[in-house]
């Protein structure tokens, strides 16, 4: 089968990590798999390149709507059996194309669509109605929660046999996890950083913006002085990333992306989350993965991890208290913390695997 899948960006977040992850389990399978790149954030290109995926980037699109990309989009994609957009920019410019083949009764690919989050409805309502007209024109439509699923079933009225539901999924990690190879990726995340490996190391892995609330994290962290607090991810609200950074101490740092996820999991007392808008998470799966017990904000992407049982902390939303009150815990009962962290491990591995994830999609591109 040969597979497209395009995306506005490829920095480096979960919805990229999913991308990237997908794209190899299918080229494990024998497809033909390629991934369709048009706007200026293409800084993880070359990674994507070295993983051996064939990475297709066109002129950049102008800055607003860039009607050229349209007949440049039609000739690039058009060949493959399927189309898999991500997110609703790039729907936006295949929705004249598939509206005008429909129309026509011309022949077409499968155009299967994935909405990972809802923080730009959130963020400006206009893109409801966006998500209401332009959505439905993709055969199938896959949302990663059951939010998402119900944000287009209850409250835009799409036709229920056109939606689905299918979580993330992640690269299970297959090295030695116990305590001495923990302490050792301890002291070698505070060197790298110039932390102090006595002290409770907390780790934040997202992108940088409002929505993820990483100044919830910072200025929470800032009332226990001997808690350390490393702030992964790469700025995608420039001005928010300043304002962070002016909270910067010795004991709070930002810094930028990073590739060695689950060294830095490893490295970690404590993974925590303070999102206020998450589909399935998957950064706080890849700390579950290596047995990092985890502090999340009450949000249904979070709360969705304890439907197997409860084997992350979840602390009300923008609650201070309760969130401090839960990493006091974890990190005072250092073994009862480790040992609900390790059944959280099979969960993932249950659950939540790359290949469960794709074969769901593959049922769906061949329906």
């Amino acid at each position: 089968m040969k597979i497209m899948h395009v995306t506005q960006f490829l920095g480096i977040g979960g919805l990229e990590k999913i991308i990237y992850h997908i794209i190899l389990e299918q080229m494990s399978q024998g497809h033909e798999v390629s991934l369709y790149v048009y706007d200026h954030d293409q800084e993880w290109v070359s990674f994507f390149k070295k993983s051996g995926i064939n990475v297709i980037t066109p002129p950049m699109k102008k800055p607003g709507y860039d009607f050229h990309l349209i007949p440049t989009m039609n000739k690039d994609l058009c060949s493959a059996d399927v189309i898999h957009t991500h997110d609703l920019n790039p729907l936006m410019y295949l929705f004249p194309i598939f509206f005008f083949k429909k129309c026509f009764l011309i022949n077409h690919p499968r155009l299967v669509h994935t909405t990972h989050g809802l923080g730009h409805v959130e963020r400006f309502p206009r893109y409801r109605i966006f998500e209401k007209y332009i959505v439905p024109i993709a055969d199938k439509i896959i949302g990663v929660s059951e939010k998402i699923g119900n944000f287009y079933k209850e409250d835009l009225k799409i036709n229920p046999r056109k939606i689905k539901v299918i979580d993330n999924g992640i690269a299970i990690y297959k090295g030695v996890i116990n305590p001495e190879v923990r302490r050792q990726q301890k002291i070698w995340l505070c060197n790298r950083h110039k932390m102090d490996p006595n002290r409770p190391l907390i780790l934040s892995l997202s992108r940088i913006l409002p929505l993820k609330d990483q100044r919830f994290l910072i200025e929470a962290i800032k009332k226990r002085p001997d808690y350390q607090l490393i702030v992964v991810g790469p700025p995608s609200d420039q001005a928010y990333y300043d304002l962070l950074k002016e909270k910067e101490d010795s004991n709070i740092v930002l810094v930028g992306s990073q590739e060695l996820v689950s060294e830095y999991n490893l490295g970690a007392d404590l993974y925590v989350s303070a999102s206020t808008h998450e589909g399935i998470p998957v950064a706080v799966l890849e700390a579950m993965a290596v047995e990092t017990p985890c502090v999340v904000s009450g949000i249904p992407g979070h709360m969705t991890l304890n439907q197997f049982g409860n084997y992350v902390a979840v602390f009300p939303l923008n609650d201070q208290n309760k969130f401090l009150e839960l990493c006091d815990l974890l990190l005072t009962e250092k073994e009862n913390a480790q040992s609900i962290a390790q059944k959280a491990r099979g969960i993932v591995v249950a659950h939540y695997s790359v290949k469960k994830m794709v074969d769901l999609y593959m049922k769906e591109y061949s329906k």
